[in-house]
């Protein structure tokens, strides 16, 4: 007996705040894949298209796809160089390759695979970013990670240096096995225990796909969200060959939906409130606003920017929302947070807050122990 892919199903959506729709995905069995792009202006998109369109149409194993991910990582540096409106660009990678009796899979950046079994979901890569380092040095908890200020940042990413790390993994499956490939727009909005309850209820792929990323959407749709699953079968040598998957390749269209739901609340009396009870939250109020202007003014902490670059913030590192927060970058150094030792960005950027002198011996102590990285600072 051997394994094949016997259903596919994707959907890939722009989300509730964005703009456009970077990431991209490929069904070309044997190789599937999920790419999460990033850039001004549309270079993300070019990143994540450069990158699922070079897995079309792949055979072999771990070697074929390791220099895959390596070629195109290089042809999308090379072309964010040469051409100044992709300055910036590059994109995650997570791509699954049937080979025999295993899955071989090559990852960089902080898209998943996940493998779900018998009812139980298994996370089976590693995020390449900040927050994913902190939580394995147990520095952070994952429910700490969820909300952390720096969580987008990503410590890998094809086309920021023209060489990259790829996790290479050899999973052994089964048949029945489902396989979920998906961007951080999913996990970063709904949790891995919501995300096996909606895969036990059942359904086609495709549906369960929708479903994943209606979830995604459901909870304030933050980024692009894209989700593929596969799921394993078995053909003997009497059967006749099984019938592929579609091909599709690159970006690919918005879910057709409707306006969701508006969230419902229970209705709340107001009547009985006291008089007291305003005046203490109105206290309240004012001894809060007073403590975060304070801050704001004060604070210092040394993070990094969404592209991956050491900053100074100033502000207290906290969000109110996705698109509110309580900080801001002023000054935005040329040092790349992926050439840092592990090290390095768990001590330099660990949200420690202090004054702006405070701020700038951190980073004169990093490039001073690290002179190659001694490079002039950028204007936010």
């Amino acid at each position: 007996m051997m394994l094949v892919v016997r259903e596919t199903g994707a959907c890939s959506d722009v989300g509730q705040v964005r703009q456009s729709n970077e990431d991209a995905l490929v069904l070309s069995d044997p190789v599937f894949a999920v790419a999460d792009g990033m850039g001004g202006a549309r270079a993300g998109e070019v990143a994540s298209a450069m990158a699922v369109a070079a897995l079309h149409g792949l055979q072999g194993g771990e070697q074929p796809l390791a220099h895959a991910i390596e070629d195109v990582n290089l042809r999308i540096h090379i072309a964010a160089k040469n051409d100044p409106s992709l300055l910036g660009m590059g994109t995650t990678i997570t791509a699954a390759m049937l080979d025999g009796d295993a899955l071989v899979l090559g990852h960089v950046g902080d898209s998943r695979a996940y493998l779900f079994r018998s009812g139980r979901l298994q996370q089976l890569t590693d995020d390449h970013s900040l927050v994913g380092e902190l939580v394995r040095r147990g520095t952070l908890t994952p429910a700490e990670a969820e909300r952390h200020p720096q969580r987008s940042v990503i410590t890998r990413a094809l086309g920021a240096e023209p060489r990259v790390d790829i996790d290479v993994l050899r999973i052994a499956i089964e048949a029945d096995d489902l396989i979920l490939l998906c961007s951080d727009g999913l996990t970063g909005m709904v949790s891995d225990s919501e995300i096996t309850r909606i895969l036990r209820g059942g359904g086609s792929l495709e549906q369960l796909a929708q479903h994943l990323v209606t979830a995604a959407n459901g909870a304030g749709g933050e980024d692009n969200v894209t989700a593929v699953l596969l799921r394993m079968g078995t053909r003997g040598v009497e059967d006749t060959e099984p019938e592929r998957p579609p091909i599709v390749i690159l970006p690919p269209t918005a879910l057709a939906r409707g306006p969701l739901p508006a969230p419902t609340t229970p209705e709340r009396s107001r009547r009985g409130v006291s008089l007291l009870a305003v005046g203490i939250v109105a206290a309240v109020g004012v001894v809060l606003a007073v403590a975060i202007a304070v801050g704001l003014q004060w604070a210092h902490f040394v993070g990094a920017t969404p592209a991956g670059r050491v900053a100074i913030y100033q502000g207290l590192p906290f969000e109110v929302t996705s698109d509110v927060t309580l900080y801001r970058a002023i000054t935005i150094t040329d040092v790349p947070t992926a050439v840092l030792s592990a090290d390095q960005r768990a001590t330099l950027l660990d949200q420690r807050i202090g004054s702006l002198g405070s701020a700038e011996d951190r980073v004169a102590t990093l490039t001073s122990a690290s002179p190659w990285l001694r490079l002039p600072p950028s204007a936010p």
